[in-house]
Order: C-alpha cells, then sequence, then structure tokens
C-alpha cells in the first residue's frame, strides 16, 4: 500500500534471490512514508478511528484500526528503547530560571522576565 493507493508489484527473481527493491524493504507491504504519516497523526493525537477515515478518504486504503494501533504500539517501544539506551558521554547543560517583577516603563506597570 502506497499514499496513492493499493499497488501491484511485481518483484524479479534472480537466482541467488539478492535483488530487493528500494521502495519497500524484503516483506513489508506498506510504504514507510505512508507508515509514517499515520504515525505522525497518532502522535498528534488523532484517533484510530479518524486517521481510518483520513487514509480512506485520501488514499482509498482501508487501513484497520488495530494496524494503526499496532504501529503505535511499535512507536512506544523505540521510545521506551530511547529513553532507557546508556548514555556513555557527558553532556553539559545551563539550567537558566527567572521570574516575573512588575516594572515601570513609560508609566505603565508591566510584567517582565528578571533572570
Amino acid at each position: 500500500m502506497t499514499r496513492l493507493g493499493r499497488m501491484e508489484l511485481l518483484v524479479p527473481k534472480d537466482r541467488e534471490g539478492r535483488f530487493q527493491t528500494e521502495l519497500f524493504d524484503r516483506y513489508q507491504r506498506n510504504e514507510k512514508a505512508l507508515m509514517l504519516s499515520l504515525v505522525e497523526m497518532y502522535v498528534h493525537g488523532v484517533s484510530t478511528r479518524k486517521v481510518k477515515a483520513v487514509t480512506e478518504a485520501l488514499c482509498g486504503l482501508d487501513i484497520s484500526r488495530s494496524q494503526i494501533s499496532k504501529l503505535a504500539k511499535g512507536l512506544d517501544e523505540e521510545v521506551r528503547a530511547w529513553r532507557s539506551r546508556p548514555l556513555t558521554k557527558l553532556y553539559p547543560y545551563l539550567v537558566v530560571d527567572a521570574r516575573y517583577e512588575k516594572i515601570r516603563i513609560n508609566h505603565q506597570a508591566l510584567s517582565q522576565g528578571v533572570l
């Protein structure tokens, strides 16, 4: 499945089985850009039901809510792995804090951040 709809893709076979298209990974059934757009909609808070409706309206694809949930679950696992990765080098950082005070500017009392 692609953003443009369903495509029949005939993959040539070679004797060693080494040929692979650049559009799809081996055994992949959906275009990566389509899956990324579905995940992005989910990240922005669009419900799985609305994502399904959008893909049907724009692409003519029937993607089930369970497929979208499965993508979201994969995203959750990637985020969990990223958050628990080891940090091997030092990351310097600076914390800046401010408080807001009323100050007079041109005969008006305005709230200004003071570091």
